[in-house]
């Protein structure tokens, strides 16, 4: 009995610092969100999950900068390329009822897209392995071709006649363009368009109510939020977007709440089935034997040793992430208002704090003046790949970064600490490096896992 009791306060106790801990490290979180995302600017609406239970919930910023409409947490969000997943988990349900196979070739299915010279596979489209080479490119004039209707043929003959980067299987190469052929394939199969095989086989099944091949008539139009682009430092609303344009790509809209249910319905191995969710989540390989870090529709990561299963996305005034550690079992979906929000680097700081293993993060905050001059002057790079040169100056008091052969580009960098700026419109951080005299040399950009190293010349 005394063994017993023992054995019960030690659970008790270890209990109660757990909940202390996790208490103390929402907070963290949401002092962190608090300054991240403003009151008065585009923010995001962020859910956390424990072994299946949400935890925390809650949304910060607008959702319309003109009608000062605050973002809320069931806003129905554009969450472009986790729409993969979706499609993947679909062409995987054919396969596994017998409907197509992995070593099939695309052109059985969309014969409109023409041979190449090596075969492409329903395998190399799914794991980002065909050598297709990206559609998704546009310039500022080509944008209004995102508000006109596209079938998937249409979209397909964007870069049908385009010869391969490589020979499928031989390389990992992210590209929109394999999903498209993807999503073409499922309705010849099914004769269903790919809207409605979702919304039959995956969206009502796990009862996604606000999910769907973009938005349906069940959205009302207050719970969807305006996009943001930013341009020269400046917030302006995205351009309009019709979502044939995105299809299989990144067409699908969302919760927080449904990639919640997403989420757990990977883990049941009920309604969408072991076969599938294995082979989703299963790293491929090329030919070489080399890993990929993906799947098919996810990427395959780790946080500090502990892997994680994840997806972004980046569209026209919107910028997503869901993340899932399977081993201590926690989810991070994050959805913002605003394009190249840096959602990926805090879902993988959320999720860090709730395994204790925590990655540092910066967030902005005042700096002296005096320190401000310190980053002024000329940077340059220089590899084999790419020559940049950059000017830092002072400008009413910030810090403005711009590139002299491009002035009209030139953007703020926000203070974070002593020597750390953020370039919050493209997701990235500046540290700056210093000499024995306590001169600025150089900085060092770090951005999605890139990094940039630049020397002071003046």
């Amino acid at each position: 009995m005394k063994i017993n009791l023992i054995a019960l306060f030690f659970t008790l106790f270890i209990s109660f610092n757990y909940a202390q801990n996790e208490t103390k490290h929402l907070k963290a979180i949401d002092d962190f969100l608090t300054i991240e995302y403003p009151k008065n600017e585009p923010g995001a609406v962020v859910l956390i999950a424990k072994k299946g239970k949400i935890i925390f919930e809650e949304a910060y910023g607008l959702a319309s900068l003109k009608s000062k409409q605050k973002l809320k947490t069931d806003m129905v969000f554009q969450i472009a390329s986790i729409t993969k997943q979706f499609v993947a988990a679909a062409i995987l349900q054919l396969v596994e009822n017998g409907k197509m196979t992995l070593k099939d070739t695309i052109q059985k299915y969309v014969p409109y897209y023409p041979s190449k010279k090596h075969p492409i596979t329903i395998h190399h489209l799914l794991s980002q392995t065909s050598g297709i080479p990206e559609y998704f490119i546009l310039e500022d004039d080509e944008l209004h071709l995102l508000a006109k209707e596209h079938t998937p043929k249409e979209l397909i003959a964007y870069y049908k006649d385009e010869p391969l980067s490589f020979k499928p299987g031989e390389k990992w190469n992210y590209s929109n363009s394999n999903y498209p052929l993807l999503g073409a394939a499922l309705e010849k199969v099914t004769g269903l368009s790919l809207k409605e095989y979702l919304q039959k086989n995956i969206f009502e099944p796990l009862k996604m109510n606000s999910t769907g091949l973009w938005y349906n008539d069940n959205i009302k139009k207050k719970r969807i939020p305006i996009g943001y682009n930013h341009k020269n430092d400046s917030l302006f609303p995205a351009p309009k977007i019709i979502g044939s344009a995105m299809y299989a790509a990144g067409g699908v809209v969302s919760t927080t709440n449904d990639l919640f249910l997403w989420n757990r319905a990977l883990i049941d191995k009920t309604i969408i089935s072991k076969f599938v969710v294995d082979e989703l989540i299963t790293e491929k390989i090329i030919d070489s034997g080399e890993r990929t870090g993906y799947g098919y529709g996810v990427f395959l990561k780790n946080i500090s040793g502990s892997p994680t299963v994840q997806h972004g996305g980046n569209l026209y005034g919107f910028t997503s992430t869901v993340l899932h550690l399977p081993n201590e079992d926690v989810f991070v979906s994050i959805l913002a208002n605003t394009k190249y929000d840096r959602t990926e680097e805090i879902a993988n700081y959320i999720a860090s704090l709730l395994i204790d293993k925590p990655l540092e993060i910066f967030s902005s905050k005042e700096i002296s003046k005096e320190l401000l001059k310190d980053y002024v002057g000329v940077y340059e790079m220089h590899s084999e790949e790419i020559s940049r040169t950059f000017e830092i100056k002072l400008f009413d008091g910030k810090v403005l970064l711009s590139d002299p052969k491009e002035p009209e580009s030139s953007a703020f960098l926000t203070p974070s600490k002593k020597d750390i700026l953020l370039l919050k419109v493209a997701s990235a951080y500046f540290k700056f490096t210093r000499n024995e005299q306590d001169l600025i040399t150089g900085f060092t950009v770090k951005q999605n896992g890139d990094m940039f190293i630049f020397k002071k010349i003046k």
